[in-house]
């Protein structure tokens, strides 16, 4: 009976509690206690003697960092791992696991247990000349980084508007349909991001071509369309109608010198279709009037072409119109985060992104990923899913086999060869919320393959303690076929996890 009431996945909990010596990547199921299997490893990481090639034995509870996904996640990590290392000191008073567990329990309140930023945090505070940070180091919550965005926000826009280098690029972007907050997102979506706009975004950017130059081909084609109404033999014709309409406008629209004013006429056809004015055909038009279907068919079919050319116009000026603004944003975003790490005066983001800057230093990188690699000798990583991409960036150049080589500075972190043991993750690729903090589906799937081939072992936790039998069978049935089933389009990146099937 007691044989029976293991779980079905107990070898792999055995693994994870007592094979200290390897990396390990598991992907649990949900309701497996993948939580509950980190507290664990920790405790026997610092109360049981591992592997003697890694380091001293037991490992001390300062040398282990444990990272999860919210403050309120770390504050119940560390709990649990309090109540674990308390029940293991308690139970057997004389022997050495109960001795290590007290020595860890005096050391809990300053160990790494806790979220992604605040373990970034610690490295840039452990680091701060290195880092290029002043001695006192502030971080500003959600609030009060959104009031100094703003404040920043309005003294950047006062000078944009007023700037005659960019008033053409302005009024051509709200001619297009753009809201003036559109520039406020725009600096935003910059601002939360500015790491991967120092990567991706031009430094300049030349001003949008004239409208003129844009709307040529398109107008051309609405041309073409209408040189065909001579293949039309009843100029009472609907269709034959519709492109006299189009005729008339596009006589009007090649007038106007003022690209403002053919940029407006081009978009009014969007925004306020005309009723004369109109590029879709519908069913108009005979047979008879035409001499044949294909001659009316190619007429259609030449009149939406041109259609969709005019609409991509608008489409086009806009988006030159934001590669221009877009430079300029770059320069105020990446000038906001220099001003703040010189004030010391950091976002949550920024921890992340000097952290990781940190890390790649050509000039102190090495020594730095040297001491932490000394330091943190343990890195376990929880709710892996759901964290940014940044995060397995600084754990494997921490945990890299040959921390003060250049490749663990500059090679990508996928090519890094780590530490046996030096990793541990956990996380379930069905969970997460992947649009939170950057977290990407492809990289957990890269990283699981990463980690579970010759620089570690995949293991999968699947028994599921919350839910009853029937519910999982079901479960199992339902999503095994459906996140099973062949995509419909062809994949530049894997962007689904393969069903492993729970049990109760």
């Amino acid at each position: 009976m007691a044989e029976r009431s293991r779980p079905p996945d107990q070898a792999v909990r055995d693994r994870i509690d007592h094979d200290l010596g390897p990396t390990l990547f598991v992907e649990a199921g949900a309701g497996s206690g993948k939580t509950t299997a980190l507290v664990e490893r920790v405790c026997a990481l610092v109360t049981e003697p591992a592997d003697p090639s890694f380091g001293p034995n037991p490992v001390p509870l300062g040398a282990v960092a444990a990272i999860t996904f919210t403050e309120k996640a770390g504050a119940e990590l560390r709990e649990r791992v309090r109540q674990a290392l308390e029940t293991t000191a308690a139970a057997a008073d004389d022997t050495p696991r109960a001795t290590a567990a007290r020595a860890s329990l005096a050391d809990l309140d300053g160990a790494a247990i806790g979220t992604l930023h605040s373990f970034a945090q610690r490295l840039l505070s452990e680091h701060p000349v290195e880092a290029g940070l002043p001695p006192r180091v502030e971080v500003l919550d959600e609030v009060s980084s959104g009031v100094e965005f703003e404040r920043r926000w309005a003294r950047f826009s006062d000078e944009l508007f007023e700037d005659s280098a960019y008033e053409r690029t302005l009024l051509l972007l709200f001619a297009t349909g753009a809201r003036p907050t559109t520039a406020h997102a725009l600096a935003r979506s910059f601002d939360s991001n500015w790491d991967l706009v120092a990567e991706r975004v031009p430094a300049d950017s030349p001003p949008p071509p004239r409208v003129h130059d844009l709307a040529a081909d398109a107008l051309d084609l609405v041309e073409e369309a209408c040189r065909l109404r001579s293949g039309c033999g009843d100029p009472g014709d609907k269709l034959c109608l519709q492109l006299d309409d189009v005729a008339e406008w596009l006589a009007h629209v090649r007038t106007l010198d003022d690209e403002l004013r053919l940029l407006d006429a081009l978009v009014a056809l969007q925004t306020a279709p005309n009723e004369r004015v109109s590029f879709r055909p519908g069913v108009r038009g005979t047979k008879v009037a035409w001499g044949s279907s294909d001659t009316k068919a190619e007429a259609a079919a030449a009149l939406r072409e041109a259609g969709t050319a005019i609409e991509g116009v608008a489409s086009a000026v806009a988006t030159a119109c934001a590669h221009h603004l877009g430079a300029a944003t770059r320069r105020f975003t990446l000038a906001s985060a220099d001003e703040r790490r010189r004030a010391g005066e950091l976002e949550f983001h920024d921890l992340l992104v000097l952290a990781r800057s940190l890390l790649r230093d050509p000039i102190h990188g090495a020594g730095v990923r040297r001491t932490l690699h000394d330091r943190y000798r343990r890195l376990l990583l929880d709710e892996f899913q759901d964290t940014d991409p940044i995060q397995i960036e600084l754990a494997v150049r921490i945990a890299a086999a040959d921390p003060g080589s250049d490749a663990a500075g500059t090679a990508d972190w996928s090519e890094v060869e780590v530490t046996p043991g030096h990793l541990f993750v956990v996380g379930d690729p069905k969970q997460s919320i992947y649009r939170f903090r950057r977290a990407d589906i492809s990289l957990f799937l890269q990283a699981a393959r990463r980690f579970s081939g010759p620089a570690g072992e995949g293991l999968t936790l699947s028994t599921n303690f919350r839910t009853v039998a029937g519910t999982i069978d079901w479960v199992n049935a339902t999503f095994g076929r459906l996140l099973d089933e062949a995509p419909v389009h062809d994949l530049l990146v894997d962007s689904q996890p393969p069903y492993a099937p729970l049990a109760s």
